[in-house]
């Protein structure tokens, strides 16, 4: 059962096949639940193997762009490429694609610039990893996939921190209603974060 906050809505997707909301997909799979499952098979193997070997990076918009792209390679051709149109899910409204590439510059430039990841006090890091989590949420460079993507680059700068998160502390439902309540507030993570730091 999808929810509304599960499902983006746009007119016919350029990614979807003609008539349909399923994604185009290298499986070749027309059925969106049938999809959904797979999707989530594929990347649960790709989740584990960043558990065990993260991707190194300078935490950049291309650092992001290899996350996406190694966790969704073999499901979307579209891993690792910023979106091209415009999405929404429930209520809220993404950054429109022509402004994806400054704003995502824009909040990495200020992990570096402010010297984030040098912070030492650990309330401080949580704000700062719930900060970046909710800019990256509202600009959504991604057509699929932007969650899972996120989290792990999340993942990745708290270990720069010594903190270890472990997201299966959390649950779907309260993940997305921190998602929703970070479009207004960017500190809206940090109890999802405390929950999940090890």
């Amino acid at each position: 059962m999808f929810s509304k906050y599960d499902v983006y809505t746009t007119v016919q997707s350029m990614y979807c096949y003609p008539d349909t909301d399923v994604l185009i997909n290298k499986l070749n799979i027309h059925d969106k639940a049938e999809l959904k499952q797979a999707e989530e098979e594929f990347t649960a193997v790709k989740q584990m193997a960043l558990l065990q070997e993260p991707i190194k990076g300078r935490f950049t918009k291309t650092h992001l762009f290899r996350i996406h792209r190694f966790l969704f390679e073999d499901v979307y051709p579209f891993a690792g490429h910023i979106r091209k149109e415009q999405i929404s899910k429930g209520d809220t409204m993404f950054y429109p694609p022509d402004l994806i590439d400054r704003e995502l510059e824009r909040v990495f430039k200020t992990i570096h610039s402010k010297k984030l990841l040098a912070e030492q006090d650990k309330e401080k890091q949580i704000q700062n990893l719930s900060q970046t989590m909710a800019e990256l949420n509202i600009i959504h460079p991604f057509r699929e996939g932007n969650g899972r993507s996120t989290r792990e680059l999340i993942r990745c700068m708290a270990l720069e921190y010594g903190l270890h998160i472990n997201w299966g502390n959390t649950d779907r439902e309260t993940l997305i209603n921190a998602a929703i309540a970070a479009v207004d507030d960017d500190m809206a993570f940090c109890d999802v974060l405390r929950q999940c730091v090890e």
